[in-house]
C-alpha cells in the first residue's frame, strides 16, 4: 500500500474508531454518574443512600478501556476494507494510463520513420538541378515503401484498438475455412521466399467469431512464421478442436526464439535481433483479438537446440 493510500486508510481509522468508541464512552459515562448518584429511602425514619460507586465503578472504567483495542482493531480493519477497492482501481487506473502512454511514445516513433522518408524524398527531388527520369522513379519508389510501411503501422494499430476496446462482432462462422483461405493468400510471400505452406484442417470448424478480426490474427501468424522460416523449410498450419475451443497452430522451422526474448514478443513495437521487416505490431495484435474471443495466443520454441517456432491461438466458442 502506497504512502497516500495508508495515510488515507489511517485517517479513516480514526474517524471509526471515535465512530465506535465515542457511543460507548457516552454510555458508561452516564453509567458512572449515575452511581454517584445515590438515592436515599427513609427506613424506621432514618434516611438511608442507596447505591455504592465503589463496588462498581472500577468494573465499568476496566470495561471501558479493554474495549479500547477492539474499537481500534476493528476500526483499522474497517478502513482497509473501505480502501481497497479504490485503491485497486486507482492501481488498474495508472497501470492503463501508463500503458498507453507508451504504446503513444512508441507509435510516434514508428510513425516518425516513415514520414521522414517521405519528407527527404521530397526534399531530395526537389532540390535536384535536373532530375531524370530515373531519378523521379527512385525517390517515388523510395516513397511507395514508406507509405505502404506507414499504411501497415496505422492499420495495425486501428485493428489492435479494436481488439483492446473488444468491439468484436461475433458470428458463427467456419474457422476452417477461414485459414484455408488465410493460407492459400500467405503462399505467393512464402513461394517468394522459397517456403511451402502445409495445411491440416478438419472439413467444418464452426465457432462464433469476428471473421475479419480473426482473419487478421492468423494471417498474421503465419506471416510471422514464413518470415523467420529459412528457404527450403515448410511452415505448418493447422486447426483442431479442442473442447469448447478452436485453436490454430502454426509451426515453422526457422532459428526459433532465444529463451530472453520470449518474454517480449508480445510487446507491441518489439522486434526481435533478426526481424528488420516487421512492425513489431502482429503478435501483440494476434493476443488482442484472441483475449477478445475468450482465448490466448502462446508461442514457443520447442526443439531440442531451441529452434523452430509454434504460435498457438485459441478462440472460446
Amino acid at each position: 500500500m502506497s504512502r497516500g493510500w495508508r495515510s488515507l486508510r489511517v485517517r479513516l481509522a480514526v474517524l471509526g474508531f471515535l465512530a465506535i468508541y465515542l457511543p460507548v464512552l457516552l454510555l458508561f459515562g452516564v453509567t458512572v454518574v449515575t452511581e454517584y448518584d445515590t438515592t436515599t429511602e427513609v427506613v424506621d425514619g432514618v434516611e438511608v443512600s442507596s447505591g455504592s460507586s465503589e463496588t462498581r465503578s472500577p468494573w465499568v472504567m476496566g470495561t471501558v478501556l479493554a474495549l479500547a483495542p477492539a474499537a481500534a482493531a476493528l476500526a483499522w480493519w474497517w478502513a482497509g476494507r473501505a480502501v481497497r477497492p479504490y485503491e485497486a482501481m486507482y492501481e488498474r487506473l495508472q497501470h492503463a494510463a501508463d500503458a498507453q502512454r507508451r504504446l503513444i511514445e512508441e507509435t510516434s516513433h514508428e510513425l516518425r520513420i516513415p514520414l521522414s522518408v517521405l519528407a527527404t524524398n521530397a526534399d531530395v527531388l526537389l532540390a535536384h538541378p535536373s532530375p531524370t527520369l530515373e531519378v523521379y522513379r527512385e525517390g517515388l519508389e523510395r516513397s511507395g515503401r514508406a507509405a505502404t510501411r506507414l499504411r501497415a503501422v496505422i492499420d495495425e494499430l486501428l485493428v489492435d484498438a479494436r481488439g483492446r476496446a473488444r468491439t468484436v462482432d461475433r458470428r458463427p462462422a467456419d474457422v476452417a475455412a477461414l485459414v484455408r483461405a488465410v493460407a492459400d493468400d500467405a503462399r505467393v510471400l512464402a513461394e517468394r521466399r522459397g517456403v511451402s505452406v502445409t495445411l491440416t484442417t478438419p472439413p467444418r470448424a464452426v465457432c462464433a467469431v469476428d471473421e475479419a478480426t480473426v482473419r487478421r490474427a492468423v494471417a498474421n501468424l503465419v506471416d510471422n512464421a514464413i518470415r523467420h522460416a529459412p528457404g527450403g523449410s515448410t511452415v505448418d498450419v493447422a486447426v483442431e478442436r479442442r473442447g469448447a475451443e478452436v485453436a490454430v497452430v502454426v509451426t515453422d522451422h526457422g532459428p526459433g526464439i532465444p529463451a530472453a526474448e520470449l518474454a517480449h514478443v508480445f510487446q507491441p513495437f518489439w522486434r526481435g535481433r533478426s526481424d528488420h521487416h516487421g512492425t513489431g505490431l502482429g503478435l501483440p495484435i494476434a493476443r488482442q483479438i484472441a483475449l477478445a474471443h475468450g482465448g490466448d495466443v502462446t508461442l514457443t520454441s520447442p526443439g531440442p537446440d531451441g529452434d523452430g517456432c509454434v504460435a498457438v491461438l485459441t478462440l472460446r466458442c
